[in-house]
């Protein structure tokens, strides 16, 4: 009797977790780096108010997913690694004339979800820093004056928008260091998801 009792409160937990899962927007961040030839990527996100939090690095050094819960790390991956694992696997090749006689189910498919992301995702926080320079000084005004106007546009709708501009003349350099926050809802887009992988399973 106590070890029904002891499943069914940790059954109960695991129904909770997974509802509130759900039901919790899952805070994502993404951060662009980029100065002189060198440029990464790092996209992290958080699942019950940070409880779960998961990294992947993209950079020419590393390429790797981590996964953290409760402050301790319990999954760290080489992708790079794993990349090449899955490519020596993969024994059947590609139907390409598959791919491309269900380009249109590709597509529905793919525009139906993106659609559905646009609309559940919420950019939370803007920020960072451009610093850009083009061989002629009156273009590098002119491309500064745009960015310039294009982050007054997103101040408006995004007062959270801190991007600071930074104008070379004597150099020509395209460096960024940019951060997004954004927030999604799972609930909202596990049926899309479900129905995206039923719709190009036949295809693969």
């Amino acid at each position: 009797m106590d070890m029904i009792l002891i499943l069914l409160i940790v059954l109960a937990i695991i129904v909770v977790l997974i509802v509130a899962t759900l039901l919790i927007p899952v805070d994502i961040s993404l951060r662009l780096f980029k100065e002189g030839p060198l440029a990464q990527g790092s996209m992290s996100f958080g699942f019950l108010m940070g409880t779960a939090s998961g990294r992947m690095d993209f950079s020419h050094e590393k390429q790797e997913f981590q996964l953290r819960v409760l402050g301790i790390t319990i999954l760290r991956r080489d992708l790079e690694g794993r990349k090449e694992e899955e490519e020596e696997e993969q024994k059947k090749p590609t139907d390409w004339k598959k791919v491309v006689g269900n380009a249109n189910e590709l597509y529905d498919a793919g525009k139906e979800l993106a659609g559905v992301l646009t609309k559940c995702l919420s950019i939370k926080r803007l920020g960072g820093k451009v610093k850009v320079g083009l061989s002629d000084p009156s273009q590098t005004g002119m491309l500064i004056g745009f960015l310039y106007a294009g982050s007054g546009i997103a101040k408006v709708f995004l007062p959270e928008t801190q991007l600071e501009i930074e104008p070379s003349f004597e150099v020509e350099q395209m460096d960024a260091d940019i951060g997004i926050g954004l927030s999604l809802p799972l609930f909202k887009i596990v049926i899309p998801v479900i129905r995206f992988f039923r719709r190009t399973k036949k295809v693969f």
